[in-house]
């Protein structure tokens, strides 16, 4: 907060002070060995505060299945943690609702702090936190900071209240005109009420809730009093979808709230809200007000669950077809786009996996090596066109002969290899001396009308087949080239067997 503001309040005579029952309250508080006898000699002083406790713990705020006839049984049923905030509450409520402020047009953020009350302590009670009153003195505080800087500052605060629309418009009015907001002003004036930290650093950071300047163990406290805010601009804006869609997004990021639980959070809030309005003696909104919001936020609720199927459907959609097109991709990239066949790169990464399952479980594989003879003859004499039909029909007759699981691809130029798992060398030799033959019945055509046909040469070799073994997956593919040089070199079209 910049020093201008500081000393403004610092040195404001007129400042909000707590009552002396607030004061007593907070000093019980700091007390660790206060029990319920002293917080019920000091409420005793005060008839009209302890006659508003026993209203409050029988109210459907606090939801109690047995009544409490007199304030010693209320205190005993909610306990003393609540009992204390409530009359902490009870007392600093006078102070924020006085006819003063009432005539200031301060009255809307009492408003407000009534409802985010109510919202904050049926939060923590979904979240199952143990901080309920907490959470409740924490939410009806929030805005404690608009009283502070109205009294330290009227004639600049005056005008911006005025023109604020909203809570958000009122942040941004004071940040730009003041250098600072009311929650900044909040924290200093409840530190100076001398109220729990973990109280009075609410204020502040609830404008900003995801901060990694709050401590973790706060997050969530901090976190519950932002979303109980935005459930009181709900009551309280007239753009009420505009109101709900920023609960909406909140509610779910901040807390995870959404859908069927916030609507029965909404709804829950509406039908407390009068008995709160009684308990605190002023007029929040009115029960049929309430009921509308509640319906008017469910249809908005509803169409905005729908909008957000529609795009979740949309999104996964296009996600869908993101990976259907990435899949083809992939695929396009290891495929060679003349035969159909895998590539290369799809070869390396087969002949690894099948080699270290050949070599884990003991079953034989052979790869063979399949070049066509002479085949820059072919493209001289007949033309590239007729030497793209050979190599077509190439990878047709070797998917044909080869089984489902076994793997075929173009090795590059006029090279093909094929990978047989689970098959030793004297079953592949068979496999590939048919389709060798079958390669010598194929007739082709070229650019003149002639025709001509083409012999194929292969190398064979395995692993894991009897006493054959090879220390790599590379060593197999030197064996299986080795083995097509030989066949090569003994004439051509016949297969080569590695012999090692």
């Amino acid at each position: 907060m910049k020093p201008r503001i500081r000393d403004a309040l610092q040195y404001c005579p007129n400042l909000p002070s707590p009552p002396g029952i607030a004061i007593r309250i907070l000093e019980l508080g700091r007390d660790p060995n206060v029990d319920l006898t002293a917080l019920a000699r000091l409420l005793a002083k005060d008839p009209a505060l302890a006659s508003r406790l026993l209203r409050a713990s029988n109210s459907a705020l606090y939801g109690q299945r047995r009544r409490s006839d007199n304030l010693r049984q209320a205190m005993v049923v909610i306990g003393l943690n609540a009992t204390m905030t409530l009359a902490l509450t009870f007392s600093l409520g006078d102070v924020l609702n006085g006819e003063a402020n009432s005539q200031r047009g301060i009255n809307r953020y009492w408003r407000r702090a009534l409802i985010a009350a109510t919202a904050g302590r049926l939060i923590s009670e979904m979240q199952n936190l143990p901080e309920h009153e907490e959470t409740f003195l924490a939410a009806l505080l929030q805005d404690i900071g608009v009283l502070a800087l109205d009294a330290a500052l009227p004639e600049e605060y005056r005008p911006i209240l005025a023109q604020a629309s909203d809570h958000d418009a009122l942040l941004q009015l004071e940040r730009d005109q003041l250098g600072a907001d009311h929650g900044e002003a909040g924290s200093w004036l409840m530190r100076h009420w001398k109220l729990p930290d973990r109280i009075a650093s609410v204020a502040s950071a609830v404008h900003d809730p995801l901060s990694t300047r709050i401590a973790a163990d706060c997050r969530l406290f901090v976190k519950s009093v932002a979303v109980a805010g935005k459930i009181a601009d709900l009551f309280l804006e007239d753009d009420r979808e505009a109101a709900t869609d920023r609960l909406a997004r909140s509610a779910a990021r901040l807390i995870g709230l959404q859908g069927q639980r916030l609507q029965d959070l909404i709804a829950r809030v509406s039908e407390i809200l009068p008995e709160v309005a009684s308990l605190y003696d002023t007029e929040i909104i009115s029960a049929r007000q309430a009921a509308g919001v509640t319906d008017e936020a469910r249809d908005i609720l509803a169409a905005r669950n729908l909008h957000l199927l529609q795009q979740m459907e949309t999104q996964q959609q296009r996600v869908q077809e993101m990976e259907t097109t990435t899949r083809h991709l992939r695929e396009s990239a290891n495929r060679d786009v003349l035969t159909g066949l895998h590539n290369r790169r799809r070869f390396d990464e087969v002949l690894e996996t099948e080699f270290m399952l050949s070599s884990e479980n003991g079953w034989p594989m052979t790869i063979a090596f399949i070049d066509l003879d002479h085949f820059k003859t072919v493209n001289d004499t007949h033309g590239h066109l007729a030497g793209d039909a050979v190599l077509s029909a190439v990878a047709r007759v070797l998917n044909s002969h080869l089984r489902k699981r076994d793997f075929v691809m173009r090795y590059g130029g006029d090279e093909f290899v094929a990978i047989l798992p689970g098959t030793g060398i004297d079953a592949a030799r068979g496999v590939f001396e048919r389709l060798r033959e079958a390669m010598l019945e194929q007739r082709f055509e070229g650019a003149h009308g002639t025709r001509f046909n083409i012999t194929v040469s292969i190398g064979l070799a395995s692993h894991m087949d009897g006493a054959r073994r090879v220390s790599s997956a590379l060593d197999l593919v030197r064996a299986a080239d080795r083995a097509l040089y030989e066949a090569k070199g003994g004439g051509r079209d016949r297969i080569g067997v590695d012999a090692a």
